[in-house]
């Protein structure tokens, strides 16, 4: 009785044998989670997607201003340290000043502004700085000196100042010293760092001996200069005859 018993309570399997592998096989499985695996990359895709894109865009747009905008910008940017570094006058410079590369050849042979006093030197001396004086608007002050050219007679005085007594030469002599030091403070303040090399010759100017070598100077670098022409022409334009004295405000003579 107790067998049978056991007999009907007895448990039996749900499947039978290796059915249940059958059932949920390696290659079922793998089925499954590889369709389960991609629904999730495509919803992940699907939520980053719009963010990628405009991502994208913002991306390729600057580049593209970056693209245009940044040779402006460098441009720009050099130009403002070009103004930053010019000089600044107290006048509408702009007009008269245009700046240009350039070397300094630093010939006394066959210059007419170098060596002893002749025609032609005073000729080109006097056109250099025939336009010294000229008209400006009111609230501005031009002033172009005479250094150069007070220096280049001093160093010739027996020809230029003959007939001076010693006090007429005294103050000439204290002008050329002044000269001197206006040139020592404009070259401090707007000094040119380009190099100026040297190399030996032979047969130079200041020593015609060709079995020497000596030391010369050679222009390597490119200075940053005002061009002088342009400068000139623009100065000629608003020339000033200093001997029309009628034109002069001049201030009262002292009752003292």
């Amino acid at each position: 009785m107790a067998q049978k018993e056991a007999g009907e309570h007895a448990v039996e399997p749900l499947l039978r044998g290796d059915e249940s592998l059958n059932c949920a096989s390696e290659e079922e499985f793998k089925d499954e989670f590889s369709r389960f695996d991609q629904k999730q990359k495509r919803r992940i895709w699907r939520r980053i997607f719009p963010w990628l894109l405009h991502s994208s865009i913002i991306v390729v747009y600057s580049l593209v201003i970056f693209a245009v905008i940044l040779p402006r910008l460098q441009r720009h940017v050099l130009q403002e340290g070009r103004e930053e570094n010019r000089p600044h006058l107290p006048l509408p410079d702009r007009q008269g000043l245009k700046w240009e590369y350039r070397r300094f050849p630093t010939n006394i042979v066959n210059n007419p502004f170098a060596g002893p006093p002749r025609e032609d030197m005073e000729q080109a001396w006097h056109k250099f700085l025939r336009n010294d004086n000229i008209r400006v608007p009111i609230g501005y002050l031009k002033e172009k000196n005479l250094t150069s050219k007070k220096v280049k007679r001093m160093m010739f005085k027996e020809h230029y100042y003959a007939n001076k007594d010693e006090e007429s030469m005294a103050r000439e002599i204290k002008h050329a010293d002044h000269c001197v030091e206006y040139i020592r403070e404009s070259l401090m303040c707007q000094p040119d760092l380009s190099l100026v090399t040297f190399r030996w010759i032979n047969n130079t100017a200041q020593h015609e001996d060709p079995t020497e070598f000596y030391p010369t100077n050679f222009d390597k670098d490119m200075h940053y200069c005002a061009n002088w022409e342009h400068l000139d022409g623009w100065a000629g334009e608003r020339m000033f005859d200093l001997f029309r004295v009628d034109l002069l405000d001049r201030p009262e003579k002292s009752s003292g």
